[in-house]
């Protein structure tokens, strides 16, 4: 770990030490922030360091600097990674017709990666329950693999793929008698 000391860190290289940079993102998010903001000063049309620094922004509570480092990642490289992160912070401000939009930037750009991954179907379908769209939040659970199960990310639902759709009625029931169902974007 002593690679990453200062913000003159290089970028990782290898599987150890990425693990190593995600282990000072969740123990020391300031500082990852400070090595991750030295690479784009060594380099400002890095995209992978915008799409990195992301994560710190969010790790501190920042989800408008998120967004920004994110748009900058996007105009430099478009790849459907970056879209799902860029609609996960729209939806976690309520951004929810933003959201989709991104989701479905991300899921043209390689719909067989989008739906083997499956958390963006997933994210989709708590996203368009968010808004009160039961009947798309369910045909997007559908599209998870019968196996699926999450620990429920990111505020998403747990469960297996029965439990997240039951999860997702309930939310869309709750969103259709909820005056501020009507927040899609700002």
């Amino acid at each position: 770990m002593a690679k990453y000391e200062d913000q003159n860190a290089k970028e990782p290289a290898t599987a150890e030490e990425v693990l190593a940079m995600h282990k000072i993102l969740r123990s020391d998010p300031n500082r990852y922030l400070k090595i991750v903001s030295g690479w784009i000063d060594q380099n400002p049309n890095n995209a992978n360091a915008y799409y990195e620094r992301h994560m710190g922004w969010m790790r501190i509570g920042e989800p408008h600097r998120a967004l920004a480092d994110l748009d900058r990642a996007i105009e430099l490289g478009v790849d459907p990674v970056t879209y799902l992160c860029r609609g996960k912070v729209h939806r976690h401000l309520g951004r929810y017709q933003d959201a989709l939009d991104d989701f479905q930037r991300g899921e043209a750009l390689d719909p067989k990666e989008w739906n083997e991954d499956s958390f963006g179907p997933l994210y989709q379908a708590d996203t368009h329950a968010r808004l009160g769209h039961e009947s798309e939040a369910l045909a997007y659970c559908a599209r998870l693999p019968d196996t699926f199960w999450t620990p429920g990310l990111d505020g998403a639902p747990s469960g297996n793929k029965q439990e997240v759709a039951a999860a997702l009625q309930v939310i869309a029931a709750q969103a259709r008698s909820s005056p501020a169902a009507d927040i899609t974007s700002s």
